[in-house]
């Protein structure tokens, strides 16, 4: 049988560049594994769902590095008064040692983090890591190698990108950790040649309007403003956007669109008269002030990416606790979304659940499975799941079609996670397709096409892109 790869295709890997952890793997695996994994490894890869990177963990050390790296970890400060974690970030050794004595900071941050290090995602990250930096397969020397390189750190990004072949992300604005325009492009100078497509947030928006003390009618005008100058000018920090996300999920669980301008006014005046209470608030009682609110803006922004044919992503499944509500969260709460009825007529906007609705695999699934205008999207699943992605790719695959499943990371703080994603999601991709090749399900050339459809052709078909 011929086997061939596309032009768009890049060299493989050679065989000896497997680190000696996964011979053993390798070796486990059906004959088929060897060629099919060669042929997949060597493609190039699409990221629908990501963040960018910033150069504050250059320098790291091993405890921070995993804080940095874990869901776990990303809420660290919430577990003390406001600002108290910065400052004891930032401080020199006598502030350090106040605020451990008041609020036990350094003790409740290592037993956060030594737990994180007895994942078997880090030992396993660890062992990656430390093959690719060539150094001793020990956390501190993978970190110590790392810092070595984060002395010249974009380049380090870059060699992390193209190591992957990571040809072109779908970069989500809305984690900025306090910086703007200026630092998205450093970032996006950094990866090249791989491009970057920019996908800005509803809520980046809207949380500039919610300071004001305006009308309703001039936050709505202001809102349709702003959203036209994201979508169709240079807003989204210098560039246009090419979709939409929207964080609503977590805050309110079912979504249901709202044209009804009366609730969403209602809801703003809520909103302004309870302004100076909000922060004495919890999680649930802020939402449902704004809820109707929201649900019009992201009624509103969604009719947009309709008339354009973009994509709106929307947060599902995963995490980020304590600052969401983990049980609104269901893939199932989107499927007023996927209707998106209208003078009984359901109009099949562009929907994308992130994060594969993890742990819900199968719901996001069925869902995407059901409604022909929801896609599945891979991100935190790929790369936190590591060894099972094999298991969980079969699950998906079983149930949507290949046509429809989005690549991504959802990479954020470290660059590391792209390279992961990327490596990880190629392996275990190219052993579930093996699966159904040797099953009789697919022949090579139909795998191949499958992987190619997944890891980029699938993402530029979406979103109307053209890399040539």
């Amino acid at each position: 049988m011929k086997r061939t790869t596309s032009n768009a295709d890049s060299t493989p890997t050679r065989r000896d560049d497997i680190p000696e952890h996964l011979k053993t793997f390798f070796s486990r695996q059906h004959p088929e594994f060897a060629s099919i994994f060669e042929a997949v490894n060597a493609l190039p890869i699409d990221d629908t769902h990501c963040h960018f990177i910033t150069d504050r963990d250059a320098i790291t050390t091993p405890q921070r590095y995993l804080e940095r790296i874990s869901l776990a970890g990303f809420p660290i400060a919430s577990y003390f008064p406001d600002g108290v974690y910065a400052q004891w970030l930032t401080g020199d050794e006598e502030i350090k040692h106040a605020l451990n004595q008041k609020y036990d900071i350094q003790r409740i941050v290592s037993g956060i983090t030594s737990d994180i290090g007895e994942s078997v995602f880090v030992k396993l990250l660890v062992k990656e890591l430390a093959h690719f930096l060539g150094c001793e397969a020990r956390l501190e020397a993978v970190i110590e190698a790392r810092n070595e390189r984060g002395k010249d750190y974009w380049s380090y990004i870059n060699i992390l990108f193209h190591d992957v072949n990571i040809a072109n992300i779908m970069l989500e604005t809305g984690v900025r950790e306090g910086r703007g325009a200026k630092e998205f492009e450093r970032f996006e100078e950094a990866i090249l040649p791989c491009k970057s497509h920019r996908i800005a947030r509803i809520e980046t928006i809207q949380d500039e309007l919610f300071q004001m003390n305006i009308t309703f009618d001039e936050f709505e005008r202001r809102f349709v403003e702003r959203l036209l100058e994201v979508l169709d000018g240079n807003g989204n920090f210098g560039k246009r956007s090419f979709g939409m996300k929207s964080y609503l999920l977590p805050e309110i669980g079912l979504i249901r669109p709202l044209y009804d301008r009366g609730p969403a006014e209602a809801s703003w005046i809520a909103l302004r008269n309870s302004f100076d209470q909000r922060d004495k608030m919890d999680r649930e009682e802020a939402g449902q002030i704004t809820k109707d609110l929201c649900r019009y803006t992201f009624t509103l922004t969604l009719e947009e990416c309709l008339k354009r044919d973009m994509p709106m992503q929307i947060h599902t499944g995963d995490g980020e606790a304590p600052w969401v509500i983990l049980r609104n969260q269901d893939p199932f709460f989107l499927e007023e979304v996927c209707r998106f009825d209208k003078n009984n007529m359901m109009r099949m906007p562009k929907i994308i659940p992130l994060h594969a609705g993890y742990p819900s695999v199968g719901k996001a699934a069925w869902l995407s499975h059901l409604y022909p205008n929801c896609y599945f999207e891979l991100s935190i699943m790929t790369p936190f799941v590591h060894q099972s992605l094999y298991q969980r790719y079969l699950q998906v695959m079983e149930a949507v079609p290949l046509s429809k499943i989005l690549f991504a990371s959802d990479t954020y703080h470290i660059p590391e996670l792209y390279w992961l994603a990327g490596r990880w999601g190629k392996r275990y991709l190219a052993q579930a397709l093996t699966d159904y090749v040797v099953g009789g399900s697919m022949d090579f050339e139909e795998a191949i096409e499958g992987a190619r459809m997944i890891l980029y052709k699938n993402n530029r078909r979406l979103y109307n892109l053209s890399l040539d």
